[in-house]
């Protein structure tokens, strides 16, 4: 049924139209706007960046393990952030002088850079020449002679990154190659200045020594492969088996590591007030056979029996009598 209005009704509605007053409902709700900046547009979904950081914290993990084997002493490596930012902004980040690697990542024909600070790369430098890993008070270029370890921690970095971005199958294998180095990031222009970038900042430990590792992953560099950093289809394919290079390259990892070797000839327990009476001269009865072998362990466990006695240079030495084979039952306590 049509409603009709009365004269009253009318009077109302022409004085609410001359007087500017809006005739519909008043709107209940704004739009709700998304703001855009078009200086800083963001060119990677969150999923992403999350992909990259899950790469990269597998990184950090080799990195670890390959960094304290060289320098045979405790490094830590983990991922501080991952974010998207301008290049100029990269850049103007990075204090000179600083070690800047240019690396041309093959087979996506982009470039990328990896920069490591200089207080970082001393203590390197100087635990790998035998020091304590101290790092310098003023910052300063690198000798011909650093220069050559500082090529060699950077190919070491490099093998890892390569390793991690195993997980990456875009056909050919990813591989980040070393084309150039720079101390100062202004004389390195691998992107415009307003071109997006992914930066990786890590925090590497050395000792009491603490620097920074950054990885800059330009937007052009990685589009084709961004559909494959999908977090959600690295989880199904992690439990893929081995490949023979995979195991390979494993295998020389495992061969490189450093284990320590204790050769012990013979153990026996004394009271706490036998300790406090024992003095210079006291004779110990170890009672056991001077014909008895000893043990060398490896690391925590006892893997040979061994003879002890004097190398021709007059040095100690173990001549291995048997193998120690594994006891039933004990798997929990020994490994090969």
């Amino acid at each position: 049924m049509v409603d009709v209005l009365n004269q009253s009704e009318i009077d109302k509605l022409i004085s609410a139209l001359a007087a500017g007053e809006p005739s519909g409902p008043a709107a209940t709700s704004e739009k709700r706007v998304k703001t855009y900046n078009f200086r800083r547009p963001n060119k990677f979904s969150r999923d992403q960046i999350r992909a990259v950081q899950m790469l990269h914290e597998s990184f950090a993990r080799y990195l670890t393990s390959a960094l304290s084997s060289m320098t045979r002493s405790m490094v830590s490596v983990e991922v501080a952030n991952v974010e998207q930012v301008p290049y100029e902004e990269f850049v103007r980040s990075v204090l000179s002088p600083t070690t800047l690697g240019v690396l041309e990542v093959i087979p996506l024909g982009g470039k990328a850079l990896l920069e490591m600070n200089q207080a970082l790369m001393f203590s390197l430098i100087d635990r790998m020449l035998g020091g304590k890993g101290e790092t310098l008070h003023a910052l300063r270029e690198f000798t011909d002679l650093e220069r050559v370890v500082v090529e060699k921690i950077l190919v070491c970095v490099l093998e890892e990154l390569d390793g991690s971005w195993e997980t990456v199958r875009s056909g050919d294998r990813i591989h980040f190659e070393l084309i150039g180095r720079e101390s100062n990031p202004f004389f390195v222009q691998i992107v415009p200045k307003a071109e997006m970038v992914l930066l990786v900042n890590m925090r590497v430990q050395v000792g009491l020594v603490e620097g920074r590792l950054n990885l800059c992953l330009p937007f052009h560099t990685l589009e084709p492969v961004l559909d494959r950093f999908n977090p959600q289809e690295w989880f199904i394919t992690k439990e893929k088996p081995l490949s023979d290079e995979e195991r390979a390259r494993l295998s020389e990892k495992l061969k490189a590591i450093r284990v320590e070797l204790v050769g012990e000839l013979c153990s026996t327990g004394l009271t706490v007030r036998d300790l406090f009476e024992i003095g210079v001269g006291d004779v110990l009865n170890l009672t056991v056979p001077t014909s008895e072998p000893g043990i060398l362990y490896v690391g925590p466990l006892p893997k040979f029996e061994v003879a002890f006695g004097v190398s021709p240079k007059g040095s100690m030495a173990a001549r291995i009598l048997r193998v120690i084979q594994k006891p039933q039952g004990k798997e929990e306590e020994f490994s090969d």
